[in-house]
């Protein structure tokens, strides 16, 4: 069995007149991500592997998950901007002695996933996270193999 965590990464701050991939997590935002971290360490969660995208905003976001759960953290530049094929075939791509990942990025792609392995529409709100868990190995999911094993988010809580 094998588990995928997908969490979007924190509240950004809108005010900063930045480039979009340079664009840092918000007071709030840097709240939300050390809660929401703490709360997934409370349930005894510990990745092997944490992989983000390399914006700052998800990156800041991956470091606090990464430091709170204690795991090295990876950056991956085709987290960025990506589209939801491009992602499967990093998934797919995983090594088997992985057996529970983080990915850190963003909407609307992560949204997207979510649909696309479990056939269920979760809106994922700034630094909300869904896990889902596969019986089969990473490259022979395919659509609807997943199911969802826990939500979170800052808003409505545990689901």
């Amino acid at each position: 069995m094998h588990t995928l965590l997908l969490l979007r990464h924190a509240k950004a701050d809108a005010s900063m007149n930045t480039e979009d991939h340079k664009r840092p997590l918000s007071k709030r935002g840097i709240e939300d991500a050390s809660m929401m971290a703490e709360r997934l360490k409370k349930r005894g969660y510990t990745p092997d592997s944490i992989i983000s995208s390399d914006a700052l905003r998800a990156m800041t976001t991956a470091d606090i998950f990464a430091k709170t759960l204690e795991r090295e953290l990876i950056l991956n530049h085709a987290l960025y901007n990506t589209d939801e094929q491009s992602v499967s075939d990093l998934i797919e791509g995983m090594d088997e002695e992985i057996k529970d990942l983080v990915l850190v990025g963003h909407n609307p792609t992560w949204e997207v996933l979510v649909e696309y392995f479990t056939n269920e529409t979760i809106c994922m709100r700034p630094c909300s996270l869904v896990q889902i868990s596969f019986d089969t190995a990473w490259k022979d999911i395919q659509k609807g193999d997943g199911d969802v094993i826990y939500f979170d988010d800052t808003k409505e809580g545990i689901r």
